[in-house]
C-alpha cells in the first residue's frame, strides 16, 4: 500500500509542474513574445498536460473506489 500512496504523490507532482509550464508557456507566448508555432506549442505542452492530468484523475478515482 505506501508504493501505491507514494507513486500518486509523485503523479500528483509531475502533473502540477506539467500544468504550470504549459501554463507559463501560453503566458509568454500571448502576452509576452511569441517563441513558438502554435502548433508546436499545443503539441508539446498542452497536449501532454490534458493526457497527464485526465490520467491522474482517473487514476485517483480508482484509488479511492478501491480497484
Amino acid at each position: 500500500m505506501p508504493k501505491a500512496v507514494d507513486e500518486l504523490k509523485t503523479w500528483r507532482i509531475a502533473t502540477f509542474i506539467v500544468a504550470m509550464v504549459a501554463v507559463a508557456v501560453f503566458c509568454v507566448q500571448r502576452f509576452v513574445t511569441q517563441i513558438f508555432d502554435i502548433v508546436f506549442e499545443i503539441c508539446i505542452f498542452h497536449v501532454p498536460a490534458v493526457a497527464i492530468v485526465i490520467f491522474v484523475f482517473i487514476r485517483l478515482g480508482r484509488e479511492r473506489k478501491g480497484c
